[in-house]
């Protein structure tokens, strides 16, 4: 038990570094954002000249993909998970799913959510609904994240799935 919570410990304080960082690096980007957007631009011009131009754009519609996808799991993850969990009669499953939508942005909290849904279940004595709501999560969550995801970011961006399933897994 000692070791399990030890691998948990560090998995989710690995996680945490890195919530962290991001924050502080998006405090720094949307803080002075212009002139970094301006000295990016001038430094890919200057490095990569003339298809410079195509690599910027290809970006942006990487990133407003990424972010449209991410909102859109969000909620395919919340509705399928909130149905999950009313069918195997959770109370307030519609709070599980909202929490889900909102949670499954974050990689990994999404599956927090699901396994906290496994937990009441199984604490209130329905073992059979707790192991199908962690299997039936599970399953959402990583179509959701593995599949649905790269569908969309690859239509936005005319990129193969291949390669933006590449990109999501790193």
């Amino acid at each position: 038990v000692l070791g399990w919570l030890q691998s948990v410990g560090a998995f989710a304080g690995r996680h945490l570094f890195r919530i962290a960082f991001t924050v502080l690096l998006l405090f720094f980007v949307y803080r002075s954002g212009e002139a970094l957007a301006h000295d990016l631009g001038r430094l890919v011009h200057e490095r990569v000249g003339d298809r410079a131009n195509r690599y910027i754009e290809l970006t942006i519609r990487g990133l407003r993909a990424t972010i449209g996808s991410t909102l859109i799991v969000g909620i395919f993850d919340g509705v399928l998970i909130g149905i999950v969990c009313a069918i195997a009669r959770l109370p307030d499953a519609h709070v599980w799913g909202a929490l889900t939508g909102l949670l499954a942005a974050i990689p990994f909290l999404g599956y927090v959510v699901v396994f906290s849904a496994f937990l009441a279940l199984l604490g209130g004595g329905s073992a059979i609904a707790a192991w199908a709501v962690l299997a039936t999560g599970a399953v959402i969550l990583f179509t959701g994240d593995k599949v649905v995801r790269p569908i969309l970011v690859g239509n936005s961006t005319q990129l193969g799935f291949v390669w933006v399933l590449m990109g999501t897994l790193g």
